[in-house]
């Protein structure tokens, strides 16, 4: 799990991103991507099942709640592979990754109910934004202090601005890193034809 956002009002957004990490393509129509969710402490079980596309080296895709989707079109991230899931996990509830049945990341600890959240030196699984410290490549077993994995993005998840950062891959350690790019405007936005002007805008971060 590379970033992981719960909401901080309401029931969304919520929803992980989960990175390639390996050397290889994934194909999860061959070794299915699986999420398990531990509620409240109890045993995790299956919550969704990915059984189809492929991933691509270092590459991402998003699952969540609709509205996640929809910023990724807004800011121009439309070839992030998307799978929509009204997750319905709080702060206290573990999950865990497994892809061809074996498990790949725990996030936060399986079998236990941490009250309301595991956190740590402001970092939180409740009504936050969090993404992967950069330099982490692999998996967890599990944590109690989501701080020495994650940072965090934002403290609003549900307000304007608090989605950043979903559908960019993590930085594993170049030293170029790719732009990120949002508030992209097109004007006219639509009506075009191939006699007209078109503008397009938009705010690039180095």
């Amino acid at each position: 799990i590379s970033q992981y956002i719960e909401t901080d009002s309401g029931t969304t957004p919520k929803g992980i991103e989960i990175w390639n990490n390996t050397g290889a393509n994934l194909d999860f129509s061959v070794n299915n991507l699986v999420v398990l969710k531990g509620t409240n402490g109890a045993a995790p079980s299956t919550d969704i099942t990915v059984n189809s596309g492929t991933l691509a080296v270092g590459e991402i895709i998003v699952i969540g709640t609709s509205d996640i989707q929809t910023y990724l079109q807004t800011q121009g991230l439309t070839s992030v592979a998307f799978v929509e899931k009204s997750f319905t996990f709080n702060g206290d509830d573990a999950l865990v990754i497994e892809y061809g049945g074996n498990e790949t990341d725990v996030f936060g600890t399986s079998g236990s109910d941490p009250g309301s959240a595991w956190e740590g030196n402001g970092v939180s699984t409740a009504n936050q934004n969090i993404e992967l410290i950069g330099g982490i490549t692999s998996g967890s077993t599990g944590f109690t202090d989501p701080s020495g994995r994650f940072s965090t993005v934002s403290s609003s998840p549900s307000a304007t601005g608090g989605l950043e950062g979903f559908g960019i891959a993590p930085d594993s350690g170049s030293t170029n890193l790719s732009p990120f790019i949002n508030n992209i405007s097109q004007t006219p936005s639509s009506g075009i034809t191939s006699s007209d002007v078109v503008s397009v805008s938009a705010d690039i971060t180095d």
